[in-house]
């Protein structure tokens, strides 16, 4: 949810927002095809969404013709998409610690990721392929409001975090969670975040596709 101290945008700024927050930086002509807009129209949109502070611009050079005019959510936009509940999960977790010693909260965000898997395990089959349980674990997890999609290469990624401020409060999250894809999927699985700007993405990759550190 957004913050509830900002102007909400239109409707279509709204649509302009999650689609650059579901696809990554897009061209002004990629953008208004996906959302089947006018090139102005979008254009306008992300003008005034520019000027909010919500969105960055840049020129890409291309190898012939004019370059394109790039957008890309700013951190103010990306903020745009982070929910608040996870202040009171936080502040609940500190104080346990506060009370119970330093292991209590990963020990509550065990218990949690332990429940979550369980309750993954009910909607997908533990005889089902491996490609068939990424594909209703990347539509279990899109319907909770992750952007999460197969891609190629044996990997799962997801572009927003409902949790982010709490596995940047409790980075052990991080671990948990990818052991909680490992367990559903049966397969050995690196969770991996990489940025884009002030957006990121988080790659759930199988084993195969693992590289040597360098």
């Amino acid at each position: 949810m957004p913050p509830r101290n900002q102007s909400q945008p239109t409707c279509r700024q709204d649509e302009v927002l999650r689609e650059l927050k579901r696809s990554g930086p897009l061209s002004v002509r990629n953008l208004a095809a996906k959302l089947t807009l006018s090139y102005m129209g979008t254009k306008q949109h992300c003008l005034t969404l520019e000027k909010r502070g919500l969105l960055s611009s840049r020129n890409a050079h291309q190898a012939a013709g004019r370059p394109l005019l790039i957008y890309a959510l700013t951190r103010k936009g990306q903020a745009w998409f982070e929910g608040t509940d996870d202040a009171l999960t936080i502040s609940i977790l500190r104080n346990a610690q506060k009370l119970f010693g330093s292991s209590s909260a990963a020990k509550l965000l065990l218990l949690y990721f332990q429940e979550t898997t369980e309750k993954y395990r009910t909607q997908i089959p533990t005889q089902a392929t491996l490609a068939e349980k990424m594909s209703l674990f990347a539509k279990i997890r899109d319907e909770e409001g992750r952007m999460t999609e197969l891609v190629p290469g044996h990997q799962i990624m997801e572009r927003h975090n409902p949790n982010l401020a709490l596995h940047k409060a409790f980075p052990e999250a991080d671990a948990l969670e990818e052991s909680l894809v490992r367990q559903i999927l049966g397969s050995p699985v690196r969770r991996r975040v990489t940025s884009l700007g002030d957006q990121y993405e988080i790659h759930f990759e199988l084993h195969r596709t693992f590289q040597p550190e360098t």
